[in-house]
């Protein structure tokens, strides 16, 4: 352990007045708790949690009134902490597991997690970039790592006074949420952050500087000699007058492991090809194929049978559709013909085995509707994995094609790329690739006739992903 780190634990093991000092960190718990329970509102509760940097105990507690049945392990860099803790639950439950550890580097020993959660642990580590990294590694497929940390713009009001009186500070500089952006390992999975401001007006500027040793957050990372009583006095002071609260800048980043390997197909709009890329991706990465929703199966043999008579898959690389429908109309319409009730959060859309790979196609563009309030971006978010984007070359497709970009960005869903169908148009593909900020994967003219011989052809342009 550095040295560094041993400060960090020494101070946290002195921190004996941490529960009443630490009202700011009981702020963010709620917060962090709010978006934890929206994102399990329609999914399976978490059956396995690890807890990194539990202090006292403020996250542990309302995660155990969130899921009373998961299997806990509960982690804090200081043994004084974990020992408090022990005392506070040692007759209460059974399904809690207490171990000292540095959260940049998890026990090895450890098994996956459906849920890894942290409070304003992780701007006391000294890499994290590679913490987040080894951390996701312990995520089950689909599981999800939520967290909270300090950014960029913190404690303004205490550095402006120290720089205007000429004394230098020991406040920690903190990345911006843009370079937090970049710490997420996009390797298997995705993730966003987002931030919050808190105005901490409840204390003087002598009360926040004791409390800061109350809760032992007062290790500065470089060698700052601290100021003399008297300069400390004179800062407190002036805080006082001119200031009177404290600005935290808060970061809760929330990442998911994709659900196993491989990638979802939507389009811009109806028959963009879709079905004969799918076919390509297919042949290339030697993949499942499953398109969940189908439609229109009056009319056609469906996309399912077209992607086993293009690629001679066999039938244990088929999943067979969740929902079939007879009428070449949205899922919802069909449905409702066919007087039959959609719902997305009834359906099972699990990939079961996250050593294969999945093509999952789904039914038109993002915004096809399933059932009240419910479109094929719901489902998609659902399967979890990152998404292809199929478009036309064609006049239109800029507006169709920045649209769906913009959509699924604001919906936090990865995206791989971009592949074009049709006419070769390198305005559109430059300008899709400048205002997207995407990579446009392929170029594929389109083909007179679609077979087995142009499947294969036509996987030559994908070689990318192999």
């Amino acid at each position: 352990m550095t040295t560094y780190k041993n400060k960090i634990r020494n101070a946290f093991d002195k921190a004996h007045d941490y529960n009443r000092s630490a009202h700011v960190q009981k702020i963010v718990v709620r917060q962090l708790i709010a978006k934890i329970k929206k994102l399990y509102q329609y999914r399976p509760h978490p059956v396995s949690i690890l807890e990194v940097g539990c202090g006292t105990g403020f996250l542990t507690q309302e995660l155990l009134k969130l899921f009373p049945t998961a299997q806990f392990t509960i982690t804090d860099i200081s043994s004084n902490m974990i020992e408090y803790l022990k005392q506070n639950y040692k007759n209460t439950t059974s399904n809690i597991h207490f171990e000292v550890m540095d959260g940049e580097n998890p026990s090895k020993n450890y098994h996956s997690f459906d849920l890894i959660c942290s409070s304003l642990a992780f701007q006391w580590f000294e890499n994290l970039p590679t913490a987040l990294q080894q951390l996701s590694n312990l995520l089950t497929p689909n599981g999800y790592l939520v967290c909270s940390t300090l950014s960029e713009g913190n404690f303004i009001e205490w550095k402006h006074l120290y720089e205007s009186n000429g004394y230098s500070n020991s406040f920690q500089q903190y990345p911006s949420i843009d370079r937090l952006q970049t710490y997420w390992p996009s390797d298997h999975g995705h993730g966003y952050w987002e931030e919050e401001k808190i105005i901490d007006r409840s204390i003087s500027g002598y009360q926040f500087i004791k409390d800061l040793r109350s809760i032992g957050a007062h290790t500065p990372r470089n060698m700052h000699r601290p100021l003399s009583a008297g300069r400390l006095r004179k800062i407190i002071d002036q805080f006082d007058t001119n200031y009177g609260y404290t600005t935290y800048q808060i970061a809760y980043g929330i990442f998911q492991r994709f659900a196993a390997k491989g990638y979802f197909v939507t389009g811009t709009d109806t028959d963009v090809g879709k079905t004969f890329i799918s076919a390509c991706l297919v042949k290339l990465l030697n993949a499942l194929y499953w398109k969940p929703i189908q439609t229109g199966l009056n009319c056609d043999p469906g996309d399912t049978n077209t992607i086993c008579k293009l690629t001679g898959l066999r039938d244990q690389q088929i999943i067979p559709p969740l929902i079939e429908l007879q009428h070449p109309l949205s899922p919802e319409a069909a449905a409702e013909i066919e007087n039959i009730k959609l719902d997305i959060h009834q359906m099972n859309f699990t990939l079961n085995d996250p050593s294969k790979t999945y093509i999952v196609e789904g039914a038109g563009g993002i915004f096809v509707p399933i059932a009240e309030n419910q479109f094929m971006i719901d489902c998609m978010k659902k399967i979890n994995l990152p998404v292809i984007i199929v478009a036309r070359t064609s006049l239109g497709t800029l507006n169709h094609t920045l649209l769906t970009i913009e959509c699924l960005r604001h919906h936090h869903i990865p995206i791989a790329g971009v592949i074009l169908n049709g006419s070769s148009n390198p305005a559109n593909k430059k300008a899709i690739e400048r205002h997207g900020k995407v990579r446009v994967i392929a170029e594929i003219p389109k083909a007179e006739t679609v077979d087995a011989r142009t499947i294969k052809d036509f996987c030559k342009k994908l070689s990318l992903f192999n």
